[in-house]
């Protein structure tokens, strides 16, 4: 395991990242989402981190900025009931996708449901078939 990447039994806590870019993500998907923060709870931190264990770490602290400013906004074919947030780490080397679920938890907030890397080759394709689109 790398050095870098926590522990599976390091405890974690509930994540609050501000505001979701609405206008963003409604002018890019043709929605027409309300207000609201972004969320990531435990257990959707541990799914994030059972299925992207190399990844999880790096991407978390990226999660803040990407929620607020977006580089692309998109849905994949079938993901009816969420978006992705789309943008370079700050090194830029890295790309981090934030999945975040439509619809809000009980206390009004979007919900990341994971986050993991993509490759520039899958930013590219993407973008080509208009999955993603350029904020």
């Amino acid at each position: 395991m790398d050095k870098d990447v926590e522990p599976p039994d390091t405890p974690l806590a509930p994540l609050d990242f501000g505001p979701l870019c609405v206008d963003k993500v409604n002018n890019a998907l043709g929605l027409r989402l309300m207000a609201g923060r972004v969320h990531f709870s435990v257990r959707a931190q541990l799914h994030a981190r059972d299925r992207h264990p190399e990844e999880f770490t790096d991407c978390l602290g990226h999660i803040g900025r990407i929620v607020r400013t977006p580089d692309y906004v998109g849905q994949g074919p079938g993901q009816s009931d969420g978006f992705g947030l789309v943008g370079a780490a700050d090194d830029g080397r890295a790309i981090v996708l934030v999945a975040i679920k439509l619809r809000r938890d009980v206390q009004g907030r979007y919900v990341v449901a994971s986050t993991y890397l993509i490759d520039r080759n899958k930013l590219e394709r993407r973008v080509r078939k208009g999955f993603l689109k350029a904020v």
